[in-house]
């Protein structure tokens, strides 16, 4: 799973923006973007949560503690399920992707056999 430092030059990309101009819109310099980039230097929780509203993603995300951007998941009759990230000890971090993937889809289809809304 991505860190920080890979989460926050991936957004920046995406968003196409040079370091120079991501350091501009957070108030910051350019330098102070490449040690994060770099794993070199954390930022404050205030500018985490900047970082988080400028690209439109959940502070876990940011930090690569979900693959979910905004923090929640929704199924295919809209009903939204907010997603936690708050464990470091979870076994499943350790899996592949692929994995996880597997006991995802596994966890939704006993919810749909034995969960509410049975009929």
């Amino acid at each position: 799973m991505e860190g920080f430092p890979e989460r926050l030059r991936k957004l920046r990309e995406e968003k196409g923006l040079l370091q120079r101009e991501l350091a501009e819109k957070l108030n910051l310099s350019r330098v102070a973007i490449t040690h994060y980039e770099q794993g070199k230097r954390f930022p404050e929780w205030d500018t985490l949560q900047k970082m988080a509203d400028l690209f439109n993603v959940s502070v876990d995300y940011l930090l690569g503690r979900t693959e979910h951007k905004q923090g929640h998941i929704s199924d295919d009759k809209g009903k939204t399920e907010t997603i936690a990230a708050h464990r470091t000890d979870d076994p499943m971090s350790e899996l592949p992707e692929e994995a996880r993937k597997s006991l995802e889809e596994f966890k939704e289809f006993i919810l749909r056999k034995y969960g509410k809304g049975r009929e």
